[in-house]
């Protein structure tokens, strides 16, 4: 793509992409910006970047010119069983609630994942229903997954996916609701893939949330990841139009980085362990009882950075990207330095793209400018697993230890990946080292670059791995 863009014109970009979309910018994402547009400079047949720029400020946009757009300037990172104590939550609380006051009434359950990407996100919540419902054919069931991007929505309407939206999901889930394909691909099961229901559509058009007020008003709004990207004045605009789409005393749920008492006046917080869910209240919030935002932060002791929004990824060298240090000062140049946020982001997508290759190529570089960064050496041990070179995800992962011998998520990872590999002994000996790290620290608390699991819940996972090989 020729040309670069100046922090002016970068500048007068993101305001009108503020005003038109709703969807916010701040100074240090810029780089990221620069990227994302270029990337849609070449879908709208643009070969220089300053005329697209200029095209951009001064054309109205029609409806599927701005989704195309957004789909380049959000981002599609997900897996399954994403935050799995809130589905916890789900399957352990809140639907056997749902179900026994719908046990009265018509037994009708409505569900709308908004900005549900490629499909791990429903698909997760119809696994939820099905695993929770006793003769679950007798209920009707509605989950809607809505997006904006119709590229994301083509892959999760096929219901295929390779073992890296597994991630972090617990092993009962890939082995009871998919079916192995060709090529380490996994096929969801009929039965829940016939639960979901994908519609391409703007969570910014009015529209939108009038046709569920006026025909399927939802018992629970998944929404997590989506609104951070958009302007104060959007993301409450949008909050108020889910307040409205939702029944009363219905449950609104965001992720555990967006949790918010100021955005959310329409809902009253309900803790959960390890999770804080909203409930809709006919009163507003503030007349409620409320649980103090310091006590959030404590709970939630260090929230997922990773987003879902969508975008189509393009191999990272074919992009004008470069990697810097962490500890450097953020700055914005035409050279489009990217933070260290979105540099793990960027790397994350294209493995999602199965672009494997090049996710490998690119934290490579990382590592290489960020020698001590032991979160690093365990996304590249991931990549390499999913190339089949597990002995180099073994010498990766011991890197990762050998820099910080308290990392727990490297003990875990190396126990996981010998124990796969049929090597208990040393497989014991990580997760038992897991184990004591663990036990220093409290069950709701989330250790580095665990992506949202808590304490507890890996302690389970180590222990139920355990027990299997009769090994305690």
């Amino acid at each position: 793509m020729k040309g670069s863009l100046s922090n002016s014109e970068l500048s007068m970009v993101s305001e009108v992409i503020a005003t038109r979309m709703g969807l916010h910018f701040p100074i240090k994402r810029w780089a990221m910006l620069s990227h994302n547009l270029a990337s849609a400079a070449s879908e709208f047949g643009f070969i220089n970047m300053n005329e697209f720029i200029q095209w951009l400020l001064i054309s109205p946009l029609n409806k599927e010119q701005m989704e195309v757009l957004a789909a380049h300037l959000t981002i599609s990172e997900t897996y399954f069983w994403r935050e799995p104590q809130v589905f916890t939550a789900l399957t352990d609380f809140i639907l056997p609630e749902l179900i026994n006051s719908k046990k009265k009434r018509e037994k009708s359950i409505k569900i709308w994942s908004a900005g549900c990407s490629t499909g791990e996100e429903p698909y997760s919540i119809a696994i939820a229903l099905y695993k929770t419902i006793p003769k679950i054919k007798d209920w009707d069931i509605t989950i809607l997954a809505t997006d904006i991007n119709e590229k994301a929505l083509i892959k999760a309407r096929t219901g295929i996916y390779n073992s890296w939206s597994f991630r972090n999901s617990p092993p009962w889930l890939k082995g009871i609701y998919f079916q192995n394909g060709h090529d380490r691909k996994y096929e969801i099961i009929p039965e829940i893939k016939r639960m979901v229901t994908f519609s391409c559509c703007s969570l910014t058009a009015d529209d939108t949330h009038t046709s569920f007020r006026n025909n399927d008003i939802m018992d629970i709004i998944f929404c997590r990841n989506v609104l951070m990207y958009f302007t104060p004045e959007w993301a409450s605009k949008i909050t108020r139009n889910f307040s409205s789409s939702l029944s009363e005393n219905g449950w609104f749920i965001v992720s555990s980085c967006e949790l918010s008492m100021q955005l959310f006046p329409k809902f009253s917080p309900v803790n959960y362990p390890g999770a804080i869910l909203y409930r809709k209240t006919k009163t507003e919030a503030a007349s409620s009882p409320k649980i103090p935002f310091d006590d959030i932060q404590k709970t939630i002791k260090q929230p997922s950075q990773t987003s879902q929004p969508i975008q189509p990824v393009q191999p990272l060298k074919s992009a004008s990207i470069h990697f810097k240090p962490f500890k450097q000062t953020e700055s914005v140049s035409n050279t489009t330095e990217v933070s260290y946020t979105d540099m793990i982001l960027a790397i994350r997508l294209l493995a999602d793209k199965c672009h494997l290759a090049e996710a490998l190529s690119a934290c490579e570089k990382a590592i290489a400018l960020n020698k001590l960064v032991p979160g690093l050496y365990l996304l590249r041990a991931s990549i390499l697993q999913e190339l089949d070179r597990g002995h180099e995800a073994i010498k990766s992962l011991k890197q990762a230890i050998y820099i910080d011998p308290n990392y727990i998520m490297g003990h875990f990872t190396l126990g996981n990946l010998f124990f796969h590999q049929g090597n208990i002994k040393d497989a014991k000996r990580y997760f038992n080292n897991a184990l004591e790290l663990l036990n220093t620290s409290l069950n709701d608390d989330i250790p580095a670059e665990s992506e949202g699991l808590s304490v507890q819940y890996i302690r389970e996972i180590i222990l139920t791995s355990l027990k299997t090989q009769n090994t305690i």
